[in-house]
């Protein structure tokens, strides 16, 4: 168990990073500040906020699973793929537009190019993905908290919800982003240092373990199968996860609000751009994975542990961390999974501040006072705290069931930007759009509410978020020809 070292580190590291937000955060007088910087952020700390807060605590827990894993390899390396392909989207394409105006979020761009109810529908649906998708990063967390230091899973999950807030209430995005700087490096330094040390501490004969088939299976990257029900292929990579990445990178006011505290277009195309250099960090957990695999294949998991992890395969890090990580080391690493959690806490805590207040500021304008700003960050972190603790009796492996809950709203975000770039003649058809893009990915993951016998989802998640894109545009493009159509008749 945690020993006082182990605490002392853990502390040092959670007050330095608090006194550094503070000291950093700047002015914050107005809405803008809070939300937006100034917008003299450099870019280079946009970049590496941008990489901290896409790398959670499920990174470090469950992409090392995904190798351990009886069936486990190195194919989720593929995702990097689509991660490449929509960043260069986002640069050339989005950017140019969310500074095209006075721009806060992609959500204003949707409202001056579709209106007011677009604008909102967008909104809504940021919010609904933002609270599902990053409270199971919480819950990720809070897993190896509870395993690490005998916590109740509640009681991880209010200490991870509280540094966030405050760091959030402190000095709003410029504290967030300047917190993530430092978080960035304790994360990759924390990734390198467990991979040195599964590797330094496999003997000889582990080592030549690595040349066993079974091993060399697991360092299968490429995938090219056509089955649709399997998540990660090259054709999945290429084809379908470009619609997601793009939800995420240029979609998503999770990270688009950091592209906005850039000077201007061009520091933000170089934030983009650099932090495609974030794809290597997953590279070094799945090789964490691997070695966890060799040495646990040495020296077999004791029996106290043995069922936990035959239970989920996402407790095999925090259980190498615990009986293995000598004392002060453990105190380093869990410093690396907090740093993973509150980076990407905090910052969906001003992503979704921002965005309720300026759809509450769209319908009552003189909604500018900066106290009800703080006031929402700590409305929503109590939400996703009170949400992050439903996922407990979950069975599903925490990455599935993090890119799943995305797959609602991340399809038709793209969707309506796309149709923002486009333009409509009557923009309240994307709301009619929206019900049928949601309502199609619903009955894709459970075709069982339908009375279908199939068990399982039909399409592997990648696949939705195209599918809810395309239908979004198609369905809202389509109602609108014939609106057109019927009106010159």
């Amino acid at each position: 168990m945690f020993s006082c070292l182990d605490w002392t580190i853990v502390a040092i590291y959670l007050v330095g990073t608090t006194w550094i937000g503070h000291a950093l955060r700047g002015p914050q007088a107005t809405n803008y500040d809070f939300f937006l910087g100034g917008r003299n952020v450099p870019w280079p700390a946009v970049a590496a906020s941008s990489i901290a807060t896409t790398i959670s605590a499920i990174t470090f827990v469950s992409v090392p699973a995904l190798v351990y894993a009886a069936d486990g390899n190195f194919t989720y390396l593929q995702l990097a793929i689509g991660g490449i392909i929509s960043r260069l989207i986002v640069a050339y394409v989005l950017v140019p537009h969310y500074f095209s105006g006075d721009y806060y979020s992609p959500y204003d761009f949707t409202r001056h190019r579709l209106g007011l109810r677009a604008g909102q529908l967008i909104s809504g649906l940021f919010l609904v993905g933002g609270v599902l998708g990053q409270s199971v990063r919480v819950y990720a967390t809070a897993l190896v908290l509870e395993l690490l230091t005998g916590w109740a899973l509640a009681e991880s999950i209010l200490i991870i919800t509280c540094f966030s807030i405050a760091w959030t209430w402190l000095g709003g995005i410029r504290t967030v982003i300047w917190t993530d700087v430092v978080q960035f490096f304790v994360l990759i330094g924390s990734a390198i240092f467990v991979l040195i040390y599964v590797v330094a501490a496999l003997p000889i004969a582990g080592l030549e373990a690595l040349t066993n088939p079974g091993t060399q299976e697991k360092l299968t990257v490429l995938n090219f199968t056509t089955d649709p029900r399997v998540a990660f292929t090259f054709w999945a990579a290429l084809i379908a996860l470009p619609f997601q990445n793009v939800a995420v990178y240029g979609g998503d006011q999770l990270f688009v609000q950091r592209l906005l505290c850039c000077e201007n277009e061009q520091a933000a195309k170089k934030a983009v751009l650099l932090s495609m250099f974030g794809e290597v960090i997953p590279l070094i957990m799945l090789a964490v994975g691997l070695g966890l695999f060799v040495y646990f294949e040495t020296f077999p998991l004791d029996p106290t542990f043995a069922p936990m992890v035959a239970e989920k395969n996402d407790r095999i890090l925090p259980v190498f961390i615990l009986s293995v990580l000598p004392e002060g080391v453990r105190g380093l690493i869990i410093a690396g999974l907090l740093s993973a959690a509150i980076s990407s806490l905090d910052s969906i805590l001003a992503a979704l501040a921002q965005v309720s207040h300026r759809a509450a500021q769209s319908v009552w304008p003189a909604l500018k006072d900066i106290t009800l700003s703080r006031t929402l960050v700590l409305t929503w972190g109590i939400a996703l705290g009170l949400i992050a603790m439903t996922y407990e009796n979950s069975s599903m492996n925490l990455v599935d069931l993090a890119f799943t809950m995305t797959t609602y709203t991340y399809g038709p975000m793209i969707g309506l930007i796309l149709l923002s770039i486009i333009g409509l003649n009557h923009a309240n058809w994307t709301i009619p759009a929206v019900i049928v893009s949601v309502s199609l990915v619903a009955v894709l993951n459970h075709p069982n509410w339908l009375g279908f016998t199939i068990e399982g989802a039909v399409l592997a998640w990648p696949w939705l978020f195209p599918i809810a894109a395309i239908t979004t545009v198609g369905v809202a493009i389509s109602l609108d020809r014939m609106t057109t159509a019927s009106r010159e008749q």
